[in-house]
């Protein structure tokens, strides 16, 4: 029998819940990343590029489930389906996957070392998005003193 937490859902249960958030927000970030994926299939050198932009995005799909599923709360995370933050999380998380790949592209061909070209955008783009919800508070309310 599967044991049950404080809030009566199993563990087996946060898990599936868990992959759920990660499974749209692979959907999301995928398509709200598209253009800068797109300039990056020109960018050489292709080998060090494809993997700093693999562990980029890759750690952005986990962290915007694990955040937008507050399995990790680091603040109100915009709904999936939310079109006023659309612009805003297309530019933030497109904005971050190039910046760490170009980081780990950079630390790759300076350094040598493959790993610090993978691990690198990892914590990156991870403290990048963490930093998102505040961001995202910091614009709206710019917005509504400018009006």
């Amino acid at each position: 029998m599967a044991r049950r937490r404080r809030d009566g859902r199993t563990t087996t249960d946060r898990f599936e819940r868990w992959l759920g958030f990660v499974f749209f927000a692979a959907m999301e970030v995928s398509f709200l990343t598209l253009p800068v994926l797109v300039l990056l299939l020109g960018v050489r050198p292709a080998g060090p590029v494809s993997a700093a932009a693999l562990a980029s995005l890759s750690i952005a799909v986990v962290a915007v489930g694990s955040f937008r599923g507050r399995y990790l709360d680091v603040g109100a995370w915009p709904r999936v389906g939310q079109v006023r933050t659309m612009p805003i999380r297309s530019a933030y998380y497109g904005g971050a996957v190039a910046a760490g790949t170009l980081l780990g592209t950079e630390l790759y061909l300076r350094t040598g070392v493959g790993w610090l070209g993978v691990f690198a955008p990892v914590v990156f783009v991870l403290l990048a998005l963490a930093a998102f919800p505040r961001a995202l508070d910091g614009l709206f309310r710019i917005s509504r003193a400018t009006i």
